[in-house]
């Protein structure tokens, strides 16, 4: 009974109710990893999930008002920009724009010196 409500609740407000219905045969998976590197991979992987909010990991995070603003403002943008370049991208919050936020923060985080990292924390505590 609980899965069969978790169903209901999961089509009624998920965003990305058309990536329930996304699958990928194991073979044209495995043609397209080769030659390609771990990051590219493990994105791949992660774009074929069928139903997100059951396959992935849950994270919540609060955003002062000026930080939210400027992340809806980004999504806009670039589902602007990719509706006008013809992208074949459908792009979603949940699936696409959220978790390639953090793959390039914690990208740009790897190359940052510890110092870095401290001055950018002291500059937002300070604002």
């Amino acid at each position: 009974m609980s899965d069969e409500i978790d169903d209901r609740l999961s089509r009624r407000f998920d965003d990305d109710q058309d990536d329930e219905n996304e699958t990928t045969s194991e073979e044209s998976q495995n043609d397209m990893n080769f030659g390609q590197s771990g990051a590219e991979r493990k994105s791949q992987t992660s774009q074929k999930a069928q139903n997100i909010k059951k396959e992935w990991n849950v994270r919540s995070f609060y955003l002062d008002d000026d930080l939210d603003s400027d992340l809806t403002t980004a999504f806009k943008r670039l589902d602007l920009s990719l509706s006008e370049a013809d992208a074949e991208v459908n792009l979603k919050k949940t699936r696409h724009f959220y978790p390639l936020i953090v793959e390039l923060g914690l990208e740009r985080l790897e190359g940052m010196e510890v110092t870095e990292v401290t001055e950018r924390l002291e500059g937002e505590d300070s604002a």
